[in-house]
């Protein structure tokens, strides 16, 4: 096996994309046993009973239904031109060249753990047959995107980029809309092309103006929130940022991934974003992504991907990484009963 299955233990497990908190919990209704003795019957040693494992996975997978779905991409408004530099313009993104179609939380208490997820987790079962591979054009079938997100406050003095932490991992699916900007050549596809070429170690300074941005929208109004954080929605939800040198790209057979490590992000980002830690639980985030246009010919851009996350609870949810040897042999019996 490769060095990223050995490290984190994932693919050995059986864990699959998209499914490794449905079985954690699974494995947790799984864990649950009871005895049984007919009433009036001389005190016996009684049978342990347990919910069967496909029971199991059917509770599980109804608890997920509600943490993240699909959104239309049109609610993000992006650039358009002519001559965008100077006028400015924006308009609703027509359609996404990637479907979410899985979404995975981990805790490590090293980033590294959180890296690299793509090579790690089984993707296979995001794909049909026949799928496998990067379609002609050189787009991936899955694209992934891991947001590494910090589990400390952070540090007035000194530098901190490593530590406790979780990560929230997307997976997104090449859809037909994606394929036909492809096949058309549209600018904002000749961007993406270009954008997958480059060196995967590169500066984004050595990227030029074809950047990654991200966008994170917060839906809820009426959180009780402080001036503070009050000022920080205020200056940046629904704005595109670039998270210049924050970020690690990856590649595999079927998959590009990046990831966005929030560790690197300056003092004030930092700050805000841990302040907003306890309020997960309750808040619903629309999260878009796309590659930054510039010229005339390149324009409109087109949403990579989007998502919408409710009552995230990190903590809760997340599953430990590396996975004890326990806890491997486990997932891969309740990866069975839901395969049944």
């Amino acid at each position: 096996s490769s060095k990223a299955d050995q490290k984190g233990g994932l693919r050995q497990s059986g864990a699959r994309a998209g499914q490794i908190l449905s079985q954690r919990t699974a494995a947790v209704f799984h864990g649950l046993a009871w005895g049984e003795s007919t009433k009036g019957e001389a005190p016996r040693k009684t049978e342990k009973k347990r919910f069967p494992s496909r029971v199991c996975v059917i509770i599980a997978q109804y608890y997920l239904e509600r943490k993240w779905s699909p959104i239309d991409p049109s609610t993000f408004k992006l650039r358009c031109g002519p001559n965008y530099r100077r006028y400015g313009l924006k308009k609703p993104s027509k359609g996404s060249f990637y479907d979410i179609v899985a979404v995975d939380t981990f805790h490590a208490d090293s980033k590294r753990e959180l890296s690299d997820i793509g090579n790690k987790m089984d993707l296979s079962g995001l794909l049909a047959e026949g799928e496998e591979g990067w379609v002609t054009g050189g787009f991936p079938r899955i694209w992934v995107v891991v947001l590494q997100i910090p589990g400390y406050a952070p540090p007035l003095m000194g530098v901190k980029d490593d530590g406790d932490g979780y990560a929230i991992v997307f997976y997104f699916k090449l859809n037909q809309t994606g394929l036909r900007a492809i096949e058309n050549r549209e600018g904002a596809a000749r961007v993406m092309r270009k954008f997958l070429k480059q060196p995967l170690n590169i500066a984004d300074a050595d990227r030029g103006p074809h950047q990654w941005k991200n966008l994170v929208r917060l839906q809820n109004e009426d959180l009780n929130l402080n001036w503070i954080l009050k000022g920080y929605v205020s200056k940046y939800n629904a704005k595109p940022f670039l998270s210049r040198n924050c970020k690690s790209y990856y590649r595999g057979e079927s998959h590009f991934e990046v990831d966005v490590d929030i560790h690197r992000f300056n003092y004030v980002s930092r700050q805000g974003m841990h302040s907003f830690k306890d309020y997960l639980k309750t808040i619903t985030l629309d999260i878009g992504f796309v590659v930054q246009c510039e010229a005339d010919d390149e324009l409109p851009e087109k949403l990579l991907g989007c998502v919408r996350i409710k009552g995230m609870d990190t903590e809760k949810d997340a599953v430990h990484l590396p996975l004890s040897e326990e806890r491997r042999a486990l997932h891969g019996r309740i990866r069975r009963a839901s395969s049944a």
